[in-house]
């Protein structure tokens, strides 16, 4: 027995040799493998990929990456894309972590819409923003004019580079598309055209979504920005995160690491993302130290400049993407530029479907890129421009179809109000005078994967069926639906209310119900009802039009006073269909993604049913 125990021992140790032997030996290969795609060449003779410094023009160095077309030949010239990060440009990996990229994870060293566009004959350079990443700098807010301008610097530079054609775009999801639309108020004469995609550029209504602190949002984001400015990666736990990344990566010629960790030692002045947001709530409230509003370093702040370079616009987006929708759609109706909108069931960046209805997608992520690259070759190639026509491409969520309009909402497109009734019931004709009280449930929620999570965990949102969450909810129920209904617009709520606190958020859902008794969500509006005054028209400078969100507007209610109060329901296309029935639902919280108003004690929301209550829903005829 003793010598059989002995000879297991001796094969399971000789089993874990020849494992851990494999293990090195992968990993050796994986890294030399990995060198040899990274310091490859094409064949104009240069580095596929590099690094360098550019020097802005205030003399700060900001860090870039360059990623060639692989089929480069001498003397050919191409068109460059911009693409600004504060995720770091690019990562410095352990030797595990250059075998991951080798055999499983190629996108830890280079994301998938640098190669497609390589492979579309582009040249993509990756910037770290000012203040993140191998970059120095710090940053007090977020699209400073400063930050801003860092990216004409880089524009000057690649003009001057051997390859390049002296045509150059930018584009970039979430935070990056943000940048590339900031870039189109530039004056540099070799930016031609931007592709902002799931872009938020209103960055108070991102912070403060009706004018509530996105509490989930900013609190795991401000942790995320923290770990990058001390130079960790944000791996939440996961250990091969940990043990394939060191940390942003230097430039070429920073063999010692010496000004990476120069740089990194100024982002510890870098503002502290959560605080300083929490600390203004209104719009034009300034943002700790820098001196400036969210406002301030929105888009719409560098609208004339906007408009005055006249660059053509491409952004695309998905349907329940927190606010973009609205923002996107609110820059095509107010500003001049040439754009072409693409409206999905995407998930904040693209990378999974979400039409909540459960349609497969049929425009995943490599087709998105591809039409992208379709709007840059209009501009970008030699030869005279394609100028594009403006137009909205939105998918009916539900219905599995696309279609295309020249406007929004889509002409065919008429306002129908549907008003709550007594027995919770919601009709197209104004009914008699009454009121419901609602107790509000604070612990009603959207759920982990709400729409106000995924700009930060690029998460599939998935709100599920509703119908137990409405059980906490103030609900209004049509009848079963004669007739296949499609709506296309911008719906809104109006509401006659009070409340029992001098603070109250109203949410307010629309959604769908089928025969089997399934709530399907479809969209919502909110209001953090200190901000209830209505803007003057067309003067609320942003995509919620009834509301300035100014520190001198807001104001408290008076307990148990009646108000009419107007809520922006966020853009939507979908279809309920027949024997299905239409619901509204009001909430007065949002628990774990959106902050409790108010803080603290119960609250009652009183409506006042009648023909100064009603929902408009946009209807295509």
């Amino acid at each position: 027995m003793g010598r059989f125990l002995k000879w297991v021992g001796i094969g399971f140790a000789g089993l874990f040799m020849l494992v851990a032997v494999a293990a090195i030996s992968a990993i050796v290969i994986g890294t030399l493998l990995f060198y040899h795609r990274t310091r490859a060449t094409v064949p104009a003779g240069l580095a596929r990929n590099s690094s360098v410094y550019v020097t802005s023009v205030d003399g700060t160095k900001i860090a870039i990456d360059v990623w060639l077309p692989e089929t480069l030949k001498p003397g050919q010239h191409v068109p460059a894309l911009i693409k600004a990060t504060p995720y770091w440009r690019s990562r410095q990996l352990t030797w595990v972590g250059k075998a991951l990229v080798t055999f499983l994870a190629p996108d830890l060293a280079i994301e998938p819409d640098v190669e497609i566009l390589n492979a579309r004959g582009y040249a993509v350079v990756v910037g770290d923003a000012r203040g993140t990443g191998a970059s120095f700098g710090t940053l007090k807010i977020m699209f400073s004019d400063a930050e801003v301008n860092d990216y004409s610097s880089i524009a000057d530079w690649i003009a001057k580079q051997s390859w390049s054609n002296g045509k150059i775009g930018a584009y970039g999801f979430s935070y990056r598309g943000i940048s590339a639309a900031n870039m189109a108020s530039l004056s540099n004469p070799h930016i031609r055209a931007v592709a902002p995609l799931f872009d938020l550029t209103d960055l108070y209504l991102l912070a403060y979504p009706g004018g509530t602190f996105a509490q989930y949002l900013l609190t795991t984001w401000g942790a995320q920005t923290h770990e990058l400015n001390a130079g960790l990666a944000p791996c939440e736990g996961s250990f091969v995160c940990e043990i394939a990344i060191e940390g942003p990566k230097p430039v070429d010629s920073d063999s010692d690491g010496s000004m990476l960790r120069a740089a990194s030692a100024a982002h510890a002045a870098n503002y502290d993302v959560r605080r300083c947001a929490r600390a203004a709530p209104a719009r034009d409230d300034k943002i700790c130290a820098s001196g400036l509003s969210l406002s301030d370093t929105s888009l719409t702040a560098r609208k004339s400049r906007i408009e005055g370079r006249h660059l053509p616009f491409f952004a695309l987006t998905g349907w329940l993407d927190e606010s973009s929708p609205a923002q996107v759609l609110y820059r095509f109706k107010t500003f001049s530029n040439p754009q072409e909108v693409v409206l999905g069931p995407f998930t904040h960046g693209g990378f999974e479907d979400d039409d909540p209805f459960g349609q497969p997608l049929d425009m995943p992520y490599a087709k998105q890129t591809m039409l992208m690259a379709d709007f840059f070759d209009r501009y970008l190639r030699d030869g005279p421009d394609r100028p594009i026509t403006n137009s909205v491409r939105y998918y009916v969520i539900g219905g599995g179809v696309w279609r295309t309009s020249p406007s929004w909402p889509p002409m065919n497109s008429v306002m129908e109000k549907w008003y709550p009734d007594a027995g919770h019931s919601l009709t197209n004709v104004a009914p008699p005078a009454g009121s419901d009280a609602y107790n509000v449930d604070f612990s009603a929620t959207t759920g982990a994967l709400s729409g106000y999570r995924g700009q930060v965990d690029l998460s599939k949102t998935d709100y599920g069926d509703r119908a137990k969450q409405d059980m906490r909810l103030l609900t209004y129920t049509s009848a079963p639906m004669t007739d296949d209904a499609e709506i296309a617009g911008d719906p809104v709520a109006h509401l006659r209310l009070s409340s029992s606190a001098a603070t109250a958020l109203v949410i307010v859902y629309l959604e769908d119900v089928s025969p089997g008794g399934r709530v399907t969500y479809i969209t919502q509006g909110l209001l953090n009802l200190q901000h209830r005054k209505l803007a003057i028209r067309d003067a609320s400078g942003s995509a919620d039009p009834f509301h300035s969100y100014l520190r001198r507007d807001m104001g408290p209610m008076t307990a148990g006073v009646a108000e009419d109060v107007s809520i922006a329901i966020s853009p939507i296309a979908a279809l309920i269909r027949k024997g299905h029935r239409l619901r509204i639902a009001i909430a007065g919280a949002d628990a774990n993604n959106l902050e409790r108003v108010p803080a603290f004690g119960d609250e009652t929301l009183t409506l006042a049913r009648g023909g100064r209550s009603y929902v408009e829903v946009p209807v295509v005829h």
